[in-house]
């Protein structure tokens, strides 16, 4: 008659540890093999790594989440605002990216042209169109410039194609822009979305 083999748990019966955690910090594998006798503290421990292996596998790549170009997506959100970098709801995981690489060059080109285009280039992922009025004003007294004398920026913003602008991410961009604008100077506001081009048909057509 034939016999079933003895099943674990069964007096008699030793059940096969649980296999390693991956990687050289599992706590079982630094584990002396004389404790490791007779498999109770590999199954005992094994809880332990369990627990403790997202964790390290998280201090193992710390210096990957400080990267902006490696970093989780909520993380990178928490560290613009470290900077105080407020960013409208349209801008992308991209373009947040592009704010932290940019980091001081762009906060220290804030209100200079070479600053409103890294913003519009690398943040914003668009094209800018700046054309200033120039000009100056001199004065013999503290007085302010007549209203002819002021300086005055048309700025022309074309988004890429696909950004949201609805439900108040326009304005959103707007607001941006006009924050990296200096504030004596006056602004001509003009953001648009780019409509994908066509591509060209052998046909004559487009598709």
């Amino acid at each position: 008659m034939e016999t079933l083999p003895p099943t674990a748990g069964e007096p008699g019966t030793t059940a096969a540890p649980p296999p390693l955690v991956p990687g050289s910090r599992s706590l079982r594998a630094i584990l002396p093999e004389s404790y490791r006798q007779g498999g109770f503290a590999d199954r005992f421990i094994a809880g332990f790594d369990d627990t403790l292996a997202p964790v390290v596998t998280v201090l193992d790549c710390l210096d990957a989440y400080f990267d902006p170009r490696t970093a989780p997506d909520t993380f990178v959100t928490w560290m613009l605002e470290w900077t105080h970098t407020s960013l409208p709801a349209c801008v992308g995981p991209d373009g947040r990216r592009g704010a932290l690489l940019l980091g001081r060059r762009l906060h220290g080109l804030r209100g200079t042209a070479v600053g409103l285009e890294l913003l519009v280039r690398h943040v914003l992922r668009g094209r800018l169109e700046l054309v200033e009025s120039g000009g100056t004003y001199w004065s013999t007294g503290p007085r302010f410039p007549p209203e002819a004398a002021s300086a005055l920026a048309r700025v022309r913003v074309v988004l890429p194609s696909g950004t949201a602008t609805g439900n108040g991410a326009r304005e959103a961009v707007e607001e941006l822009l006009r924050e990296w604008v200096p504030a004596h100077v006056g602004i001509e506001m003009t953001v648009v979305s780019q409509d994908p081009p066509g591509i060209a048909d052998p046909t004559g057509g487009a598709r």
